[in-house]
């Protein structure tokens, strides 16, 4: 602590109980002023020698006192009782009626001014409030406007929530589609890789094709080749077959004109007994049939080849009905 703490706890321990601004004003008159204090102390006294009032004359304490009280109590008197106070006023000395006079023209032209003022402060007043008028219907309107643009903006937002609700469910539609549109795409890969495959396969049975239509073709000229061999071995055979039998007929008929000679040699029936003649014919017929079964054409059948359209000839048509 200082000394002038010190200083002051003592002082306030001197004076005892008593309320604490008298203490602190006490204790302050008690302490030396400081630097502030003394700058605050001599700018009062010299703002208060300045401002000293001067002391006006009895004249002019007269005519204040008069012009104070003239317009509340002497104009009255001076319209309820004009003689009375024209009186008064002749009996007052020129120069205080002159200054009277002067202080009444002073007073109307500030009246006048005020006047004009307070109408010209009217007048703003009234613009004022006009504008202040326009400036609350402005609000009103502009509050009325916020009241509708909030509805608006709710039911904008409203919608918005919708459409966002909406543009979800289409952002989730189009992912499906996407994902069905790649499966599509994948089966459409799978199924133009089979038809390029199968397209493949096409162009390879097409050749095959051509090579069996060759190949059948040139079988079918085989066959007709062997066709056409077959039906001249046929003939052949058949002109063989009858140029046989008319060789056999002719050795029949031969052998017929022999034995039609031998048996009327032997026509004699003591020569000759019965049982050799007999002998004799059965003989002869034995050895007939042997020759004809020995010169006998052998024909087999021939299939028929399906799908073949080849007619079969005329000498195997006979032998199939008989």
């Amino acid at each position: 602590m200082d000394d002038e703490d010190l200083r002051a706890l003592a002082s306030l321990q001197d004076f005892g109980r008593v309320s604490l601004p008298i203490h602190m004003r006490r204790c302050r008159s008690l302490l030396p002023p400081s630097e502030e204090e003394e700058a605050a102390a001599e700018h009062n006294k010299g703002t208060k020698s300045i401002k000293r009032k001067q002391v006006q004359s009895l004249v002019d304490l007269c005519l204040r006192f008069v012009t104070k009280h003239f317009e509340s109590v002497y104009m009255d008197r001076i319209l309820s009782f004009p003689e009375a106070e024209a009186a008064l006023i002749a009996s007052m000395p020129s120069n205080l009626l002159h200054r009277m006079v002067v202080n009444l023209v002073k007073d109307s032209k500030r009246a006048k001014t005020k006047n004009r003022e307070s109408r010209a402060t009217i007048e703003t007043l009234e613009s004022t409030l006009q504008g202040a008028r326009r400036d609350v219907a402005q609000l009103e309107s502009a509050r009325d406007w916020a009241a509708i643009s909030r509805a608006r903006m709710a039911e904008q937002q409203h919608v918005s929530d919708r459409l966002q609700r909406e543009l979800d469910t289409i952002q989730t539609a189009l992912s499906s589609t996407e994902v069905e549109n790649q499966h599509l795409r994948a089966k459409a890969e799978r199924a133009e890789k089979q038809l390029l495959r199968l397209e493949a396969k096409i162009n390879s049975l097409k050749a095959e094709k051509v090579v069996l239509k060759k190949a059948s073709t040139e079988a079918h000229r085989r066959e007709m080749k062997l066709s056409s061999e077959l039906l001249s071995a046929q003939k052949a055979r058949l002109a063989l077959s009858v140029q046989l039998g008319r060789s056999i007929r002719s050795r029949r008929q031969s052998a017929r004109s022999g034995h039609l000679q031998g048996d009327a040699q032997l026509s004699d029936p003591s020569s000759i007994g019965g049982s050799s003649s007999h002998e004799f014919s059965e003989n002869t017929t034995s050895s007939n049939a042997f020759t004809q079964q020995r010169h006998s054409v052998t024909c087999h059948k021939r299939p028929r080849a399906e799908g073949s359209n080849i007619p079969y000839p005329p000498s195997m048509r006979m032998e199939d009905q008989h």
